[in-house]
């Protein structure tokens, strides 16, 4: 594979949905893009407050952008179709880095697996919350996420307490 072709393939992650949020009604979910985007964001804060190493905590971030790509040739698979189809997300993965410049993303990948599974968990319940708003029943995809890290844990616990729409009170007390 050429970086040209893996570009166009990852592009491809902006029309894939998170299929699990259909099982609760929710029927324009985001895309696996805009969820590895937001994962970026929460893993370059969790690196920061767990490995206290600006250079560490962008290498989060950049592993938290990758970590989905496989879903570009996979899809998105809820839990409830995990049970019946294996995906060798390896094969995927060593498959589309398989190129020049992206030898040494797989390592990095796995270098900040733990921050970056936090990081995809928090992604999860706060758009659990955010969905919540709509539907009840999409609460539930969150209420279980449970954390390895310190940050993950300190992070999640102040998220709880959290109102989602926080932000609003700008707008009642203009």
């Amino acid at each position: 594979m050429e970086l040209e072709n893996f570009l166009f393939e990852i592009a491809s992650l902006k029309n894939v949905p998170r299929s699990g949020w259909f099982k609760v009604g929710i029927e324009n979910p985001e895309s696996v893009a805009e969820h590895s985007f937001l994962s970026a964001i929460i893993a370059l804060f969790l690196g920061l407050r767990e490995l206290r190493n600006t250079d560490e905590a962008c290498k989060c971030s950049v592993s938290a952008l990758l970590h989905d790509i496989p879903e570009s040739r996979t899809l998105d698979l809820h839990h409830l179709a995990r049970k019946y189809v294996h995906v060798d997300e390896e094969k995927v993965l060593e498959e589309q880095l398989d190129f020049d410049d992206g030898k040494d993303l797989k390592d990095l990948i796995s270098k900040y697996s733990d921050i970056v599974g936090d990081a995809d968990r928090i992604e999860l319940f706060i758009q659990s919350r955010v969905y919540g708003l709509k539907i009840e029943d999409a609460k539930i995809y969150g209420d279980n996420v449970e954390m390895k890290t310190e940050a993950g844990k300190e992070l999640l616990e102040k998220l709880k307490n959290t109102d989602p729409r926080w932000w609003m009170e700008f707008e009642v007390h203009r």
